[in-house]
Formats: C-alpha cells, structure tokens, sequence
C-alpha cells in the first residue's frame, strides 16, 4: 500500500508496510518531506495533525490498514520553523 501526504503544496509518496498504525505514516512521511525542504538549508518540521482527505482528523495510534486504503490521500498540518543554514 502507498499513501500520498500532502505537506501544503508538497506531496511525498510514502509505501507503507503492514502492521503500520498512523503514527508510522507521520513519522515516514514527515522524514521524506524533511529531505526535500533541507536542500536549502535545515528546517525545523513539527507535524501538528494529519487529516484525511474526506476530512476527520487520523489518530496517531489506529492501524493504518483500518483507516486509510492504497492510493489514498492525506493532508499533514505541520508547524515549520525557521531556515538554518
């Protein structure tokens, strides 16, 4: 299964593995999109939530496979802060 989250207007694919809960997704997923916005220098990334894309905020600690389905899309709301270089 391969989910899409969406950090504003940046999606990162994230292929999850079973036994996954949502807390997995987050932590793969925020990992990814921190080596995209770090080639221009360190930035500090705090995910806040992750919503679905029909709306509803995910728990952290559900199963992934009971929440979302593959191909689905997700939306994070991450708290970003400053650029370092």
């Amino acid at each position: 299964m391969k989910v899409t989250v969406n950090f504003g207007g940046t999606g990162v694919v994230v292929p999850c593995k079973d036994g996954w809960v949502v807390r997995d997704l987050i932590e793969q997923a925020t990992q990814r999109y921190r080596k995209i916005v770090e080639q221009d220098g360190e930035v500090r990334v705090r995910t806040h939530h992750v919503e679905y894309a029909d709306g509803g905020i995910l728990d952290p600690d559900d199963i992934l496979t009971d929440v979302v389905e593959d191909r689905d899309k997700a939306f994070v709301m991450i708290l970003k802060q400053g650029l370092f270089s």
